[in-house]
């Protein structure tokens, strides 16, 4: 089951939609690109599984006044940027050492995750073709509790295949009793 999960790290790198990447020479000033587009650029090389920028409609930088809105032609330069690269967790933070001097006056996030691998979903996906189930919430008299209850469609000869459950005892009939108790 260890091989369907593995560890995944989201950095997040929030930025103006004005901010460029600054050029040491005077001629590359001129056509200066925008950092969003050259940290997209530098995951790739740096061998980040995904990269994406996300521009913002409504919004405000740290360091804003007020918010700004994109409801004209021309998008307000002072709009928040996000830049969200995934990968693991060392080539993330190699990844900032490595554009430091870019990231000044940004506000970087890093949250750690699980990645689920596509055989695992696969594998979910088959087993739901081969036994349809839903999940049912049943919610007691006081509007809040609920119980969870799921349903697995079993075919005949499956059902058939499979030893019978032994009479309930005292025990499990308390635990339904207070089941119906709650929904009651």
């Amino acid at each position: 089951m260890e091989e369907h999960f593995s560890p995944i790290s989201a950095l997040r790198i929030y930025l103006r939609r004005g901010d460029v990447k600054k050029s040491t020479s005077w001629w590359a000033r001129l056509a200066e690109k925008p950092l969003s587009t050259y940290l997209v650029q530098a995951a790739m090389q740096a061998g980040i599984v995904h990269a994406a920028v996300n521009l913002s409609h409504v919004g405000y930088t740290r360091d804003a006044t007020k918010v700004a809105y994109d409801n004209g032609e021309i998008p307000t330069n002072t709009l928040p940027v996000c830049v969200e690269l995934l990968a693991p967790k060392r080539v993330l933070e190699q990844f900032i050492r490595d554009q430091a001097k870019h990231l000044k006056n940004t506000t970087l996030v890093m949250a750690d995750g699980v990645h689920i691998s596509d055989l695992y979903l696969a594998e979910v996906e088959q087993s739901i073709e081969k036994k349809p189930h839903s999940v049912e919430y049943v919610r007691g008299t006081d509007g809040e509790t609920e119980i969870e209850i799921e349903h697995v469609d079993v075919d005949e000869r499956q059902e058939a295949a499979q030893p019978r459950a032994a009479a309930p005892t005292a025990a499990s009939k308390k635990e339904v009793e207070a089941a119906e108790d709650v929904i009651a």
